[in-house]
């Protein structure tokens, strides 16, 4: 089996490069280096959907405490005397 090895890695010494080779490395570092950009940009697209989606997040929270009307007229008051002594 080593004979035929042998024979194999001699033949395969003998034959000439493919003339096409020579250009095969600079197209596949092009394409390498456009893959690379294009990651780039699908990351810096990821963060600003990112942080568009928590300020999205933070408005419809609306995390500022606003004042609320005074309800001094209405008959919803939790701590009126007429809603404590219902309930005796």
């Amino acid at each position: 089996m080593t004979d035929d090895l042998d024979q194999s890695l001699r033949r395969l010494s003998d034959v000439t490069d493919d003339p096409r080779l020579d250009a095969l490395a600079p197209a596949v570092f092009a394409q390498v280096r456009a893959d690379g950009a294009a990651r780039a940009a699908g990351v810096r697209l990821a963060g600003l959907a990112a942080v568009g989606a928590v300020t999205m997040g933070l408005i419809a929270a609306d995390p500022i405490p606003r004042p609320q009307p005074a309800a001094t007229f209405t008959d919803d008051l939790a701590l009126a005397p007429s809603t404590l002594l219902v309930g005796r």
